[in-house]
């Protein structure tokens, strides 16, 4: 009786919006995407470049815009009758973007299985953790993503209005009456099932996925519990180079080998946001250390493309 109820209520622009919204979603997914530099090709598959992002995001600004954005879409209460069509809509951009489960990061895996989950209703991690944060932050003076947050409310009110305004075409009409067409040429099967796969290599110890960095905590824990981590949630890990030394005209002059969590902002060169990043270089651990370090990660990444072992330099 209440999916009869919804479908009587949703009009034609209700139905828009929701699509529109959703495509607003994808679009900062795929900014998040670039950004993180996942793919060396994805700028070139983009689906959504310049539909309401008009700026040059940072990888921190492109993450903080999906996540707003992903609490806008689950404010909608899409339908459960619609729901379907939304995420038929969500295999189809998957199977378009490239991703797959050999190549699907593991912060991006979360990402695609809480869109999925707000689609379905199920968005009291987006909503609860977003909460959360802003209440832990507010009597923080330093605390800047709220700019971000308002920036992002800013860019979405425009296509917002804009809809609004053309909706007055569909006064008085049922969603029944109104086809939205896909965005995508992909395959909706193909999608789902690189979907499945993705999300099905999420390890149960990983679901307790936080949007929002929990650096403080993590820049506070001694070696032992740093390595006891990594032991039990290798996932959440990996090695890689990031930017130890600029010279004075702010270019990259060195590297090193890193391990890193994946809560840490990073860009795609291997730019680290700022010094509270759960990011350890080699010489935070001596050799044993190492050792287990290697041990616990090269366990987990058989099947990963990953930097040579980590080495003290």
């Amino acid at each position: 009786m209440k999916k009869i109820q919804q479908q009587k209520q949703l009009t034609a622009h209700d139905k828009v919006l929701i699509f529109e919204n959703f495509h607003y979603l994808l679009e900062a997914l795929e900014e998040y995407i670039e950004k993180a530099g996942f793919y060396p090709d994805f700028k070139n598959k983009r689906q959504l470049k310049n539909v309401t992002v008009k700026d040059d995001l940072s990888l921190n600004q492109a993450e903080n815009l999906f996540k707003t954005r992903l609490l806008i879409f689950a404010g909608m209460e899409t339908p459960n009758f619609l729901a379907d069509e939304v995420k038929e809509e969500l295999y189809r951009w998957i199977n378009t973007a490239g991703i797959d489960a050999n190549n699907c990061p593991e912060k991006l895996r979360h990402f695609l299985l809480e869109t999925n989950n707000v689609i379905e209703g199920n968005d009291e991690k987006i909503i609860k953790q977003t909460q959360e944060n802003l209440d832990s932050k507010k009597d923080d003076a330093n605390f800047q993503s709220m700019d971000n947050v308002m920036k992002v409310f800013s860019a979405i009110q425009k296509p917002l209005d804009e809809k609004r305004e053309q909706g007055k075409s569909f006064e008085g009409k049922s969603h029944t009456e109104i086809n939205v067409g896909s965005k995508f040429g992909g395959s909706v099967e193909s999608g789902q099932r690189t979907f499945d796969q993705i999300t099905s290599t999420i390890s149960s110890s990983s679901r307790d996925f936080h949007f929002f960095s929990q650096q403080n905590n993590l820049q506070n824990r001694t070696n032992s519990e740093i390595i006891q981590d990594v032991r039990q949630n290798p996932r959440n890990w990996r090695l890689d180079e990031v930017i130890t030394e600029y010279d004075n005209l702010g270019r990259a002059i060195k590297k090193d080998l890193a391990l890193i969590h994946i809560s840490a902002q990073i860009g795609f060169d291997g730019a680290v946001l700022d010094n509270n990043q759960p990011v350890y270089l080699a010489q935070r651990f001596d050799q044993r250390e190492i050792a287990q370090i290697n041990q616990n990660l090269s366990i987990s990444q058989q099947q990963v493309q990953q930097p040579p072992y980590y080495t003290n330099k």
